[in-house]
Protein backbone atom coordinates (compact mmCIF):
# COMPACT_ATOMS: atom_id res chain seq x y z
CA UNK A 1 0.00 0.00 0.00
CA UNK A 2 1.10 3.61 -1.29
CA UNK A 3 1.12 6.00 1.43
CA UNK A 4 1.52 9.59 0.74
CA UNK A 5 2.05 12.67 2.42
CA UNK A 6 0.15 16.49 1.89
CA UNK A 7 1.70 19.56 2.21
CA UNK A 8 4.30 18.66 5.17
CA UNK A 9 5.77 22.08 6.46
CA UNK A 10 10.48 21.90 5.80
CA UNK A 11 10.22 22.81 10.06
CA UNK A 12 8.32 21.03 12.74
CA UNK A 13 5.09 23.25 13.60
CA UNK A 14 5.98 23.24 17.56
CA UNK A 15 3.55 25.17 20.08
CA UNK A 16 3.54 24.67 23.92
CA UNK A 17 -0.06 25.95 24.00
CA UNK A 18 -1.24 23.89 21.51
CA UNK A 19 -4.04 21.34 22.19
CA UNK A 20 -5.29 18.85 19.77
CA UNK A 21 -6.74 15.61 18.77
CA UNK A 22 -5.86 15.17 15.03
CA UNK A 23 -7.63 12.16 13.13
CA UNK A 24 -5.64 11.39 10.33
CA UNK A 25 -6.65 9.58 7.18
CA UNK A 26 -5.23 6.96 6.90
CA UNK A 27 -7.74 4.94 4.57
CA UNK A 28 -8.99 1.63 5.94
CA UNK A 29 -8.05 2.13 9.51
CA UNK A 30 -7.59 4.05 12.35
CA UNK A 31 -5.39 6.89 14.05
CA UNK A 32 -5.77 9.68 16.51
CA UNK A 33 -3.07 11.71 17.45
CA UNK A 34 -3.33 13.85 20.69
CA UNK A 35 -1.37 16.17 21.23
CA UNK A 36 -0.24 18.99 23.95
CA UNK A 37 2.99 20.84 22.81
CA UNK A 38 5.54 18.47 21.91
CA UNK A 39 3.99 15.56 23.73
CA UNK A 40 1.52 13.22 22.69
CA UNK A 41 -0.41 9.77 23.04
CA UNK A 42 -0.96 8.02 19.67
CA UNK A 43 -4.42 5.74 19.40
CA UNK A 44 -4.23 2.78 17.03
CA UNK A 45 -1.53 3.05 14.25
CA UNK A 46 -2.73 1.29 10.79
CA UNK A 47 -0.27 3.72 8.65
CA UNK A 48 3.65 3.69 9.98
CA UNK A 49 4.93 6.35 7.38
CA UNK A 50 2.13 8.39 7.19
CA UNK A 51 1.94 8.55 11.41
CA UNK A 52 5.79 9.50 11.49
CA UNK A 53 5.54 11.53 8.66
CA UNK A 54 3.03 14.00 10.66
CA UNK A 55 4.61 13.37 14.00
CA UNK A 56 8.01 15.01 12.81
CA UNK A 57 5.94 17.39 11.06
CA UNK A 58 4.38 18.32 14.83
CA UNK A 59 7.87 18.34 16.23
CA UNK A 60 7.10 15.67 18.60
CA UNK A 61 9.59 14.05 20.50
CA UNK A 62 7.95 12.35 23.39
CA UNK A 63 5.28 9.83 23.13
CA UNK A 64 3.05 9.93 26.62
CA UNK A 65 1.83 6.53 25.91
CA UNK A 66 0.91 4.13 22.76
CA UNK A 67 -2.95 2.53 22.86
CA UNK A 68 -3.61 -0.35 20.64
CA UNK A 69 -7.97 -0.53 21.10
CA UNK A 70 -7.70 -4.15 19.85
CA UNK A 71 -5.35 -6.60 17.45
CA UNK A 72 -7.04 -5.99 14.53
CA UNK A 73 -4.72 -5.59 11.76
CA UNK A 74 -6.16 -1.95 10.59
CA UNK A 75 -5.50 -0.78 13.96
CA UNK A 76 -1.66 -2.01 14.65
CA UNK A 77 0.34 -2.65 11.68
CA UNK A 78 2.05 1.51 12.01
CA UNK A 79 3.38 0.86 15.34
CA UNK A 80 5.61 -1.88 14.03
CA UNK A 81 7.34 0.82 12.85
CA UNK A 82 6.35 3.34 15.54
CA UNK A 83 7.82 1.89 18.30
CA UNK A 84 11.31 1.37 17.27
CA UNK A 85 12.13 4.47 15.92
CA UNK A 86 14.83 6.50 17.09
CA UNK A 87 13.55 10.10 16.54
CA UNK A 88 11.04 9.32 19.65
CA UNK A 89 11.14 8.20 23.25
CA UNK A 90 8.09 6.17 24.33
CA UNK A 91 6.97 5.80 27.75
CA UNK A 92 4.28 3.34 27.80
CA UNK A 93 2.90 1.07 25.46
CA UNK A 94 -1.01 -0.30 26.19
CA UNK A 95 -2.32 -2.94 24.31
CA UNK A 96 -5.06 -5.72 26.26
CA UNK A 97 -3.65 -9.88 25.16
CA UNK A 98 -5.82 -11.94 22.96
CA UNK A 99 -5.39 -15.37 22.75
CA UNK A 100 -7.93 -15.56 20.06
CA UNK A 101 -5.79 -13.20 17.37
CA UNK A 102 -3.34 -16.23 16.12
CA UNK A 103 -2.41 -13.65 12.98
CA UNK A 104 1.43 -13.04 11.94
CA UNK A 105 1.43 -9.32 12.49
CA UNK A 106 0.25 -9.34 16.07
CA UNK A 107 2.84 -11.97 17.10
CA UNK A 108 5.36 -10.27 15.53
CA UNK A 109 4.25 -6.73 17.20
CA UNK A 110 4.18 -8.90 20.32
CA UNK A 111 7.54 -10.11 20.00
CA UNK A 112 8.74 -6.18 19.50
CA UNK A 113 6.82 -4.83 22.30
CA UNK A 114 8.38 -7.30 24.89
CA UNK A 115 12.18 -7.29 22.65
CA UNK A 116 11.32 -3.23 23.36
CA UNK A 117 10.38 -3.38 27.02
CA UNK A 118 13.01 -5.74 27.89
CA UNK A 119 15.40 -3.08 26.81
CA UNK A 120 13.82 -0.35 28.47
CA UNK A 121 12.89 1.43 25.63
CA UNK A 122 8.91 1.60 26.78
CA UNK A 123 7.06 -0.10 29.21
CA UNK A 124 4.62 -2.71 28.71
CA UNK A 125 1.07 -2.99 29.56
CA UNK A 126 -0.41 -5.65 28.03
CA UNK A 127 -4.22 -4.84 30.31
CA UNK A 128 -6.13 -1.65 30.09
CA UNK A 129 -9.25 -1.43 31.02
CA UNK A 130 -11.50 0.84 33.25
CA UNK A 131 -9.09 0.24 36.04
CA UNK A 132 -6.89 2.54 34.36
CA UNK A 133 -9.28 5.63 34.55
CA UNK A 134 -7.56 8.17 33.71
CA UNK A 135 -4.20 7.37 33.73
CA UNK A 136 -4.12 7.77 30.33
CA UNK A 137 -4.17 11.70 30.99
CA UNK A 138 -1.39 13.69 30.23
CA UNK A 139 -1.05 17.73 30.34
CA UNK A 140 -4.48 19.41 28.80
CA UNK A 141 -5.08 15.82 27.75
CA UNK A 142 -7.81 14.32 30.01
CA UNK A 143 -7.94 10.59 28.58
CA UNK A 144 -10.77 7.96 30.01
CA UNK A 145 -10.84 4.44 29.72
CA UNK A 146 -14.85 3.57 29.29
CA UNK A 147 -14.40 -0.20 28.58
CA UNK A 148 -13.35 -3.11 28.86
CA UNK A 149 -14.03 -4.00 31.97
CA UNK A 150 -11.36 -5.85 34.85
CA UNK A 151 -13.83 -8.47 34.30
CA UNK A 152 -14.28 -9.11 30.96
CA UNK A 153 -10.69 -8.57 30.46
CA UNK A 154 -10.44 -11.32 33.00
CA UNK A 155 -12.83 -13.64 30.50
CA UNK A 156 -11.39 -12.05 27.48
CA UNK A 157 -12.62 -13.12 23.63
CA UNK A 158 -14.57 -16.42 23.22
CA UNK A 159 -17.53 -17.74 23.89
CA UNK A 160 -20.16 -17.48 26.48
CA UNK A 161 -20.68 -19.88 29.69
CA UNK A 162 -22.23 -19.58 32.57
CA UNK A 163 -21.79 -16.04 34.09
CA UNK A 164 -19.07 -15.76 31.10
CA UNK A 165 -20.63 -12.86 28.44
CA UNK A 166 -20.06 -13.84 24.56
CA UNK A 167 -17.42 -10.84 23.45
CA UNK A 168 -15.44 -11.09 20.51
CA UNK A 169 -11.80 -8.68 19.89
CA UNK A 170 -13.82 -6.10 18.72
CA UNK A 171 -16.54 -6.33 21.75
CA UNK A 172 -13.38 -5.88 23.84
CA UNK A 173 -12.04 -2.83 22.40
CA UNK A 174 -10.70 -0.17 24.50
CA UNK A 175 -12.67 2.81 24.15
CA UNK A 176 -11.45 6.15 25.28
CA UNK A 177 -13.11 9.43 26.00
CA UNK A 178 -10.59 12.00 25.39
CA UNK A 179 -11.50 16.09 27.15
CA UNK A 180 -9.00 19.02 26.48
CA UNK A 181 -8.64 21.68 29.35
CA UNK A 182 -11.92 19.24 31.09
CA UNK A 183 -14.16 19.73 27.97
CA UNK A 184 -15.34 16.36 26.13
CA UNK A 185 -14.47 16.16 23.01
CA UNK A 186 -13.95 12.85 21.45
CA UNK A 187 -15.33 9.74 21.61
CA UNK A 188 -12.35 7.24 20.73
CA UNK A 189 -14.55 3.58 20.38
CA UNK A 190 -12.07 1.66 18.59
CA UNK A 191 -14.69 -1.36 16.22
CA UNK A 192 -16.70 -1.90 19.30
CA UNK A 193 -19.61 -3.91 18.79
CA UNK A 194 -23.11 -4.16 19.80
CA UNK A 195 -22.37 -6.65 22.42
CA UNK A 196 -19.46 -4.41 23.65
CA UNK A 197 -21.70 -1.55 23.93
CA UNK A 198 -24.66 -3.13 25.70
CA UNK A 199 -21.82 -3.81 28.37
CA UNK A 200 -20.36 -0.28 28.18
CA UNK A 201 -23.93 1.02 28.57
CA UNK A 202 -24.45 -1.26 31.28
CA UNK A 203 -22.67 0.69 33.26
CA UNK A 204 -23.63 3.84 33.43
CA UNK A 205 -20.84 5.32 31.89
CA UNK A 206 -20.77 8.87 30.49
CA UNK A 207 -19.81 8.96 27.27
CA UNK A 208 -20.74 12.38 26.05
CA UNK A 209 -18.38 13.90 23.73
CA UNK A 210 -18.38 16.63 20.51
CA UNK A 211 -16.97 13.80 17.91
CA UNK A 212 -17.53 10.19 17.57
CA UNK A 213 -15.48 8.35 15.74
CA UNK A 214 -17.36 5.77 14.43
CA UNK A 215 -16.45 2.32 15.07
CA UNK A 216 -15.88 -0.13 12.37
CA UNK A 217 -15.48 2.49 9.73
CA UNK A 218 -19.05 2.72 9.48
CA UNK A 219 -19.52 -1.00 8.57
CA UNK A 220 -21.02 -4.26 10.50
CA UNK A 221 -21.46 -3.86 14.38
CA UNK A 222 -22.19 -7.34 15.27
CA UNK A 223 -26.07 -7.20 15.54
CA UNK A 224 -28.56 -7.56 12.89
CA UNK A 225 -29.77 -3.74 13.15
CA UNK A 226 -27.55 -0.99 11.97
CA UNK A 227 -30.91 1.40 13.28
CA UNK A 228 -30.80 0.09 16.62
CA UNK A 229 -26.75 0.38 17.09
CA UNK A 230 -26.55 3.57 16.23
CA UNK A 231 -29.40 4.95 18.40
CA UNK A 232 -27.83 3.68 21.60
CA UNK A 233 -24.50 4.42 20.59
CA UNK A 234 -25.44 7.94 19.34
CA UNK A 235 -27.72 8.83 22.82
CA UNK A 236 -24.83 7.57 24.71
CA UNK A 237 -22.69 10.15 22.78
CA UNK A 238 -25.18 13.23 21.94
CA UNK A 239 -22.22 13.80 19.07
CA UNK A 240 -22.29 17.13 17.18
CA UNK A 241 -19.57 15.78 14.44
CA UNK A 242 -19.62 11.92 13.18
CA UNK A 243 -16.19 10.88 11.34
CA UNK A 244 -15.82 7.62 9.74
CA UNK A 245 -12.12 7.03 9.10
CA UNK A 246 -12.57 4.94 5.88
CA UNK A 247 -11.11 4.24 2.84
CA UNK A 248 -12.47 4.22 -0.32
CA UNK A 249 -11.21 0.87 -1.89
CA UNK A 250 -10.94 -1.79 -0.09
CA UNK A 251 -14.27 -1.76 1.68
CA UNK A 252 -17.79 0.14 0.93
CA UNK A 253 -17.71 2.20 3.75
CA UNK A 254 -19.41 3.57 5.83
CA UNK A 255 -22.90 1.86 5.07
CA UNK A 256 -26.01 3.60 3.61
CA UNK A 257 -28.02 2.50 6.68
CA UNK A 258 -26.31 3.85 8.88
CA UNK A 259 -25.85 7.22 7.51
CA UNK A 260 -29.66 6.86 6.69
CA UNK A 261 -30.24 6.49 10.22
CA UNK A 262 -28.44 9.31 11.57
CA UNK A 263 -30.22 11.57 8.86
CA UNK A 264 -33.45 9.89 10.48
CA UNK A 265 -32.67 10.00 14.21
CA UNK A 266 -30.19 12.52 14.62
CA UNK A 267 -30.31 15.58 12.09
CA UNK A 268 -28.17 17.55 13.96
CA UNK A 269 -25.59 15.82 13.53
CA UNK A 270 -22.44 16.02 10.36
CA UNK A 271 -20.78 13.75 8.98
CA UNK A 272 -17.70 13.60 7.73
CA UNK A 273 -15.87 10.97 5.89
CA UNK A 274 -12.18 10.59 5.99
CA UNK A 275 -12.07 9.87 2.22
CA UNK A 276 -14.75 9.30 -0.55
CA UNK A 277 -17.20 6.60 -0.30
CA UNK A 278 -17.68 4.69 -3.41
CA UNK A 279 -21.75 4.93 -2.36
CA UNK A 280 -21.79 8.64 -2.54
CA UNK A 281 -18.97 8.88 -5.56
CA UNK A 282 -18.67 6.17 -8.57
CA UNK A 283 -17.47 7.96 -11.65
CA UNK A 284 -13.79 9.44 -11.91
CA UNK A 285 -12.11 10.81 -9.01
CA UNK A 286 -12.14 14.56 -8.42
CA UNK A 287 -8.75 16.50 -8.66
CA UNK A 288 -6.01 15.69 -6.31
CA UNK A 289 -6.60 18.46 -3.23
CA UNK A 290 -9.09 20.73 -1.96
CA UNK A 291 -8.47 23.81 -0.61
CA UNK A 292 -10.82 22.69 2.34
CA UNK A 293 -7.99 20.13 3.29
CA UNK A 294 -4.83 22.43 4.27
CA UNK A 295 -1.93 20.99 5.38
CA UNK A 296 -2.35 17.80 7.04
CA UNK A 297 -0.65 14.22 6.34
CA UNK A 298 -3.71 12.44 4.39
CA UNK A 299 -3.46 8.69 2.71
CA UNK A 300 -6.21 9.89 -0.04
CA UNK A 301 -4.74 13.17 -1.31
CA UNK A 302 -2.36 12.50 -3.92
CA UNK A 303 -5.39 9.94 -5.74
CA UNK A 304 -8.54 12.53 -5.25
CA UNK A 305 -9.79 10.35 -2.50
CA UNK A 306 -9.88 12.38 0.38
CA UNK A 307 -13.49 13.92 1.73
CA UNK A 308 -12.91 15.57 4.72
CA UNK A 309 -9.14 14.14 5.09
CA UNK A 310 -7.27 14.60 8.25
CA UNK A 311 -9.59 16.13 10.38
CA UNK A 312 -8.13 18.72 13.72
CA UNK A 313 -10.13 18.89 16.77
CA UNK A 314 -9.10 21.86 19.18
CA UNK A 315 -10.88 24.60 21.88
CA UNK A 316 -10.86 27.20 21.46
CA UNK A 317 -12.70 30.34 22.76
CA UNK A 318 -14.81 28.63 24.82
CA UNK A 319 -15.92 26.52 22.30
CA UNK A 320 -14.75 23.16 19.84
CA UNK A 321 -13.03 24.25 16.66
CA UNK A 322 -13.02 21.40 13.85
CA UNK A 323 -10.78 21.39 10.76
CA UNK A 324 -12.07 21.08 7.75
CA UNK A 325 -14.77 23.57 8.78
CA UNK A 326 -18.40 22.35 7.67
CA UNK A 327 -18.95 25.39 5.07
CA UNK A 328 -15.66 25.15 3.03
CA UNK A 329 -16.30 20.94 2.71
CA UNK A 330 -20.05 21.22 2.01
CA UNK A 331 -18.77 23.40 -0.95
CA UNK A 332 -16.17 21.37 -2.22
CA UNK A 333 -18.62 17.97 -2.19
CA UNK A 334 -21.41 20.13 -3.70
CA UNK A 335 -19.10 21.00 -6.80
CA UNK A 336 -17.38 17.45 -6.92
CA UNK A 337 -19.75 14.72 -5.38
CA UNK A 338 -22.14 12.74 -7.75
CA UNK A 339 -24.45 11.85 -4.92
CA UNK A 340 -23.19 12.24 -1.57
CA UNK A 341 -25.07 10.63 1.54
CA UNK A 342 -24.57 13.22 4.27
CA UNK A 343 -27.54 15.04 2.31
CA UNK A 344 -30.05 13.90 4.06
CA UNK A 345 -28.58 15.20 7.05
CA UNK A 346 -30.20 18.22 7.85
CA UNK A 347 -27.26 20.21 10.19
CA UNK A 348 -24.71 19.62 6.80
CA UNK A 349 -27.10 20.79 3.91
CA UNK A 350 -26.11 19.64 0.39
CA UNK A 351 -28.13 19.58 -2.79
CA UNK A 352 -27.25 16.29 -5.00
CA UNK A 353 -25.47 17.12 -7.96
CA UNK A 354 -27.08 17.09 -11.49
CA UNK A 355 -24.24 14.79 -12.57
Amino acid sequence: MTEVQSGLAETAIVSPDLAEIVILDVGHGNCAILRDGDRCTIVDARSGVLLLSELQRMGIKHIEHVVLSHADEDHIQGALQLLPHQSFSIGHFWANSDSAKDSDLWDELLALVDHLDTCGRLQANMAISTSQRDKLSFGRMGVSVLHPSPYEIGHGPGRASGARPRLTTNGLSVVLRVSIDDEPVALLPGDIDAAGLRRMLSRQTDATAHTLVYPHHGGGNGSASHARFVQDLASATRPELVIFSMGRDRFKNPSPDVVAEFGSSFPNVRIACTQLSSHCHSGALPAAGGSHLGNRSAAGLAEGKCCAGTLTLRVEDGGIYVHPEPGPHAAWIQGNVQAPMCSVIAAFPIQRSPN
